[in-house]
């Protein structure tokens, strides 16, 4: 700051101030005045320049920073870190106006997105996919939200979301599991010794104990425990660790699986759980089921569906699979009217009060 207080020929007072990059000079008739003044002014200067800062170090995210911000403070240390991660790119790359401030996003350019996907004429989206994507984006706004405070309303939640599509209950037919088998070059029974014959045995062990894909592809060796007849899981997709017993079968499979030529890997399988996919698909159009809306994912539904014949207790069964809401017996339970009808034969009902 460069104050110049001084006397004028006349009499009057000048003061010329320097302060914040700005001038300003004023006359009065006493010395005093021209000072009060030039305190007043600096004053001013300060709060007018304090003010401004304030404003230039104020963070306006837009929407496609925010989500950058997401990935890198949230997304990367989860179990889907990747995933979610090649999402966030999308939705960046996809999303209307992701370059606007994300204080300014409404609900309305979410519902243009929605609209753009399961109405476009190549590989629309279904609504069970467009519901994955709201879920992850109303996680990204509460974060925003709540942990930045950088926005006070979720988007998400003032949209009519699509209708959540009845649950899955597609079971694998023999034939169908023969033909897969079959294009898979796998024998059951025998030891594998190619990739391929390594994604048969792992589609027989989800089919037999109900795990998941990468819970069986990714599993080291130090988690099977065929001695005592279990396959510890210490990190699951619901964040539980849990134990899968085996049967007979499924230890006769395991069995199987723990005698690969796994070349010193610390896994029980050599594929990684990318090529086990592209694998199965593979299998599946040579095995010319690729219009029966068949996936390795069924194995889960058909590992529910006859644990349950055997299995009375619904808890016991939620203890095998993991699932904390029973609810979810519901979604992976899924008998055949064959199999309905043997249970009631079984127990005859009114046949027997009858008869």
């Amino acid at each position: 700051m460069s104050l110049s207080i001084y006397k004028q020929d006349n009499g009057s007072w000048r003061a010329d101030l320097d302060s914040y990059g700005q001038r300003k000079s004023k006359v009065k008739k006493t010395k005093a005045e021209v000072k009060k003044w030039a305190e007043e002014q600096e004053r001013e200067l300060f709060l007018n320049y304090s003010t401004q800062v304030a404003l230039n170090k104020k963070i306006i995210l837009t929407m496609d920073e925010a989500l950058s911000r997401y990935a890198k403070e949230v997304s990367l240390y989860k179990k889907t870190a990747k995933k979610e991660s090649q999402r966030i790119k999308y939705f960046q790359n996809n999303l209307p106006h992701a370059d606007w401030p994300l204080s300014e996003y409404r609900p309305e350019f979410l519902k243009e997105w929605e609209n753009s996907v399961m109405k476009r004429s190549i590989r629309p989206l279904k609504a069970s996919s467009v519901l994955r994507d709201y879920s992850m984006l109303s996680a990204f706004f509460n974060w925003c939200r709540k942990d930045k405070g950088w926005i006070d309303f979720n988007p998400v939640e003032n949209i009519r979301k699509p209708k959540k599509p009845d649950h899955r209950e597609r079971r694998t037919e023999l034939d169908e599991l023969h033909a897969i088998l079959a294009a898979l070059k796998y024998s059951p029974g025998s030891i594998p010794t190619t990739k391929m014959q390594e994604v048969g045995l792992i589609w027989l062990i989800a089919m037999a104990t109900g795990m998941r894909s990468g819970e069986i592809v990714n599993r080291p060796m130090h988690d099977v425990f065929l001695a005592k007849r279990f396959i510890y899981l210490p990190d699951t997709k619901n964040g539980s660790a849990r134990k899968i017993p085996l049967d007979d079968f499924a230890l006769h499979l395991w069995s199987l699986a723990m005698k690969i030529d796994r070349k010193n890997s610390p896994k029980v399988f050599t594929v990684s759980d990318a090529s086990r996919d592209v694998l199965f698909r593979k299998a599946r159009s040579l095995a010319g089921l690729d219009n029966a809306d068949i996936t390795f994912h069924d194995s889960r539904h058909e590992a529910a569906s006859l644990m349950a014949k055997r299995i009375k207790n619904a808890l016991t069964l939620c203890k095998i699979f993991g699932w904390k809401d029973p609810k979810q017996a519901l979604v992976y339970y899924n008998p055949t009217n064959d199999e309905i009808l043997e249970e009631l034969n079984q127990s005859q009902g009114l046949n027997k009060l009858i008869s």
